[in-house]
């Protein structure tokens, strides 16, 4: 492979429209209300870091991080009232509906391949060609990144894993339908069929986790793309979900909102260089039962918060902003006002704390992959670092903190 540097720096702007006004100020004293740093606790427990040298976007409202966060500045991330999917009264339903989806020639593509290579052809419905075609996007533009990245000197050729993130509700058939078209993109892009594995991660943040764990523990080379799909858009999902009562309407504000997007990223060992961002990331599983808790609380969040800004030597008061994948429950939303109110109390709610649910609408692993994607792109613009919560799922809480990579010292 040829070589080439990894992400460049990201152009100026959504990010000062949203919390850069508290990067102007003087660095303020650690509140007592937030986790201390302890030097001999970072000596003891120092956390696991990956490099997230790309990544890639399709959502309702943008096709990057620049545009996605532009669209969140300007607070143009509701989600609409969609004509194509009704309720029960025949009424139309609130969706977070991506107009990529519909690319018909890829979809035409995706299916003239699968029809000649698997066997049996796979039925896919509406909702899950759309997922594909977004998913195809995303992965092609994350692929020729991965293409440009240096092969290494000597010793074992350079493996790329493809970690799959699929939609919960596929069947075998499918999901291996998938993986084998997805194999096929990162064919289309050079690499060879024996230097790529895949993945199937039950959820992203875990896997994030082990797979910073297993860097430090291999210097063999190696890169992976994290690539969460998914989409809710149809009407099949909205009887479903009306069905089981757990569509969004007026009188259920807990419901889902109908929605799909594609994310991912490409991670690395740890290196340091422009254009790179740094992640370190801590995940526990959540009881059930919370889901029928009229009130969550924050501490699991704070506790986890108190670990990782330990593990990296990061003082709270260094955080610049939070970027979170919370959704529409409104429980949710509180839970991540308070973990902010706890843990960075010198952000702004209003603006320095960003929710990414409400632009994607409900699609599975996308809003967390994507708030990462967001993250980064933020942290390597206003070179400061963030925090980035997962609490959008019931079973499970996830913190990570996302900084610039320092960079590279010139050698004579």
């Amino acid at each position: 492979m040829s070589t080439t540097t990894t992400t460049a720096a990201p152009s100026p702007g959504w990010f000062n429209r949203i919390g850069g006004r508290l990067l102007a100020r003087q660095p303020v004293a650690q509140s007592a209300a937030a986790p201390a740093v302890q030097q001999d606790a970072v000596l003891e427990r120092a956390c696991p870091t990956l490099s997230i040298l790309a990544s890639a976007l399709r959502t309702p409202h943008g096709a990057s991080a620049d545009e996605l966060g532009a669209a969140l500045a300007a607070n143009k991330v509701d989600a609409d009232l969609d004509r194509e999917l009704v309720d029960d009264d025949g009424l139309p339903v609130m969706s977070a509906r991506c107009e990529q989806a519909g690319d018909a020639a890829v979809r035409e593509e995706i299916a003239g391949w699968l029809d000649s290579y698997a066997t049996p052809a796979p039925r896919f419905s509406d909702e899950m060609w759309r997922a594909l075609v977004l998913g195809t996007a995303v992965l092609r533009e994350l692929a020729d990144r991965a293409a440009g990245l240096p092969a290494p000197d000597e010793g074992a050729p350079f493996t790329l894993q493809l970690a799959l993130a699929l939609p919960d509700d596929w069947q075998v058939d499918r999901r291996q339908a998938a993986s084998m078209w997805y194999r096929q993109v990162l064919a289309q892009a050079g690499w060879p069929a024996a230097r790529i594995d895949v993945a199937e991660p039950a959820a992203p943040a875990p896997f994030i986790a082990r797979l910073a764990q297993q860097a430090e523990r291999t210097s063999a080379p190696a890169a992976t793309i994290l690539l969460a799909f998914c989409s809710h858009v149809g009407q099949q999902t909205v009887d479903r979900w009306s069905a089981n009562g757990t569509l969004f309407t007026s009188f259920h504000p807990r419901g889902r909102i109908p929605g799909e997007g594609a994310a991912g990223l490409l991670l690395a060992p740890a290196a340091d260089g422009a254009g790179i961002a740094h992640v370190s990331l801590e995940a526990d599983a959540c009881d059930l039962a919370s889901t029928s808790l009229k009130r969550l609380s924050p501490q699991r969040l704070n506790t986890l918060a108190g670990r990782l800004l330990q593990g990296t030597a990061i003082a709270p008061a260094a955080i610049a902003m939070v970027v979170a994948d919370t959704g529409a429950d409104t429980r949710h939303a509180l839970e991540l006002m308070e973990f902010g109110g706890a843990t960075t109390p010198h952000l702004d709610n209003a603006s320095d704390i960003v929710r990414l649910g409400p632009a994607c609408g409900a699609c599975g692993a996308v809003p967390f992959v994507a708030a990462l994607a967001l993250a980064a792109h933020a942290a390597l613009e206003q070179d400061a670092p963030l925090l980035c919560v997962g609490n959008d799922t019931p079973d499970l809480r996830a913190l990570a903190l996302v900084r610039p990579a320092p960079k590279r010292e010139d050698t004579p």
